[in-house]
């Protein structure tokens, strides 16, 4: 019922709506108190409030979640996108409407795929990407009109017409926007006829047609106030001040220009009185301290004058007990800076021969930090040695490395061997960074060419398992069970035979991206060489047809978990997976290009959080 009603009866949905909620709670009915709870925002976003709007929409998020209802998940991730959107959260924005997508798109769901792609849309627009816009808004159009129930769907013609709009392309503007309205009209929904008919209002007036916009702003005042919308009535209003200072009637200007501001006040008034009550508050508290202190000092200032006139009868005699301590000061504090003296000269003394043993020690510590500083220079010319030389980019000539560790040695590491009909890459992410990561790689990079190229084992999991053997054994990690050393790996067996790729993975991932969609392959939720979480191990492994224009990527997590310089949060997984597919289409150097330039935009001056590795390749 609250379906049928909110678009040309919002009060009595919301009736609909609270009844709705109260008897899902009273019969435990936890699906039906989710869809009230998202009901209740759709209709406070409508009206504006949009606080009560977010809350009502997190609370039927969690329900849906909890009951792992996919649709409805989907439906709340979009509508809490939407007021992130009105409040310019765009990036917030956008990561919702990103995992709703995701959703949709499983499920299936034409109607709600085009309304997320159409707020993506918006999205884009509201940051002046308009290219971006336009063709999230083409894809709307196209899926609209290769629907045969068209009028079930999401209004696609108005953002297009904004597009051409901003373009000045005013007759194409007005096609679109009286296709939306036409589409508004037949579906009876008054907030979409309202807000098309300000749309074209702003058009005729932009291009000079003032009573034609005036009548299509008063239509869509009096639609829009029948059924309260703010938001609608203040864009109106707003326009309306204008036609009718374009028109020179300054009196009607005028009124709807005050109309416009009430409306606005009325929209954010709650945080204003909070503001004014506080503010009241405290003018009332520093009055009423000012009247205290007033009389404090009147009560002062009677009591000095009564004072005064004892203190006069003494004062002869006081001023001779001041002359007298004065002088007993004057004598003891002569004594005082003798001592003084002498103490700061021997203290002098003792620091300059502090000073002196500081220099020496200064001088041996910066021998023995370049020592270290070279062993460590000279261990990073180890490790690049032991990547470089495995052949890996001339076996695949189509690939990159992004390769950046936090300091001069690193963690993360690849490892690459070519076998009679195949090629094995492995990305191992060790235990820390720096000189304790860069030992536990010299431990793996042995412990691979021994079970690869000298035991010649090709499986992924089974060179995972014995890996995990070798290393428990070299650490002596059964022995130590606090111990906490370990790898995290992903493995590819790159088969030109049989034209497949195995992958296995310890808490590592496999990225495929192919016509633009990323699918991730994880691995077994459990690292190599830790033995006292999981010391039952069983590891798996995924098989994957080698197609034309697939691009395959393997990373360690010190990409995703750094941490950015504007918004002091990590860059995540779900932003890395998107990036991954925004440069899926270059070619592999000018990925790795793409990949430098966003880490340096994203991190700035903020210190590196851990190494970082990405390798991308193509079969």
């Amino acid at each position: 019922m609250f379906k049928i009603q909110y678009k040309s009866k919002p009060a009595e949905s919301f009736e609909y709506a609270n009844t709705a909620l109260e008897i899902s709670k009273r019969i435990n009915f936890l699906q039906g108190e989710a869809t009230a709870y998202n009901n209740l925002g759709v209709y406070y976003k409508q009206k504006g409030d949009y606080d009560k709007a977010l809350r009502n929409y997190k609370l039927a998020f969690n329900l849906y979640d909890s009951l792992d209802h996919k649709e409805g998940v989907g439906k709340s991730l979009s509508n809490i996108g939407n007021i992130y959107s009105i409040n310019q959260d765009f990036e917030r924005a956008l990561d919702y409407y990103t995992d709703a997508k995701q959703i949709f798109e499983e499920l299936k769901d034409s109607p709600k795929l085009l309304r997320i792609l159409n707020n993506i849309g918006n999205i884009y627009l509201d940051q002046g990407q308009e290219l971006e816009a336009e063709n999230y808004y083409r894809q709307v159009l196209h899926i609209y009109e290769q629907n045969p129930e068209q009028s079930s769907l999401f209004d696609p013609y108005s953002n297009i017409g904004k597009i051409y709009f901003n373009r000045q392309e005013y007759d194409s503007a007005l096609y679109y926007f009286n296709k939306s309205l036409k589409k508004e009209e037949a579906s009876d929904n008054k907030f979409g006829v309202s807000a098309a008919l300000v749309k074209i209002a702003r058009l005729h007036n932009a291009r000079g047609s003032h009573l034609a916009a005036k009548n299509a702003a008063l239509d869509a005042v009096d639609i829009a106030s029948d059924i309260y919308a703010k938001p609608i009535l203040l864009d109106a209003y707003s326009t309306l001040a204008e036609v009718y200072l374009h028109l020179e009637d300054l009196e009607n200007s005028y009124v709807y220009m005050n109309q416009y501001h009430i409306m606005n006040d009325s929209l954010f008034n709650e945080k204003s009185r909070r503001a004014i009550a506080e503010l009241e508050k405290s003018i009332e508290l520093e009055q009423k301290e000012k009247e205290i202190a007033l009389l404090k000092k009147e009560s002062e200032i009677k009591n000095l004058q009564y004072q005064n006139s004892r203190l006069y009868t003494f004062g002869s005699v006081a001023f001779s007990v001041l002359l007298l301590a004065l002088a007993i000061i004057s004598f003891l504090k002569f004594k005082q800076n003798r001592k003084a003296k002498a103490l700061l000269e021997f203290q002098n003394q003792q620091i300059l021969k502090s000073k002196q043993a500081i220099e020496i020690q200064k001088m041996k510590l910066e021998s023995w930090n370049q020592n270290i500083t070279d062993s460590i220079e000279y261990a990073k010319s180890i490790q690049e040695g032991i990547m470089n030389k495995n052949n890996f980019k001339e076996n695949i000539p189509s690939s990159f490395v992004f390769y950046k560790p936090k300091d001069i040695v690193s963690g993360d590491f690849y490892w690459y061997s070519r076998q009679t009909g195949c090629d094995i890459l492995a990305l191992i992410d060790c235990t820390g960074h720096g000189v304790a990561g860069a030992f536990m790689t010299v431990i793996a990079n042995a412990t691979m060419n021994q079970i690869v190229n000298e035991e010649q084992e090709t499986e992924p999991h089974r060179i995972l398992a014995k890996l995990d053997v070798k290393v428990m054994e070299i650490l002596k990690q059964k022995e130590i069970t606090t111990s906490s050393h370990s790898m995290d790996v992903a493995l590819c067996k790159i088969d030109y035979e049989n034209k497949l790729v195995t992958f296995s993975g310890a808490k590592r991932p496999l990225y495929l991206v192919e016509n633009n969609k990323l699918k991730e392959f994880k691995g077994n939720n459990f690292t190599v060489g830790e033995y006292f979480n999981s010391p039952d191990k069983k590891f798996t492994f995924q098989e994957i047809d080698i197609e034309e224009n697939q691009t395959f990527f393997l990373s360690s997590d010190g990409f995703a978990d750094q941490f950015g310089i504007n918004t002091q949060k990590k860059y995540l997984r779900k932003r890395f997976k998107s990036l991954l597919e925004n440069i899926s289409n270059k070619s592999l150097p000018e990925q790795q290009k793409s990949l430098e330039l966003e880490m340096k935009r994203w991190q700035g001056e903020m210190e590196q959080t851990d190494d970082m590795l990405v390798i991308g390749f193509r079969v």
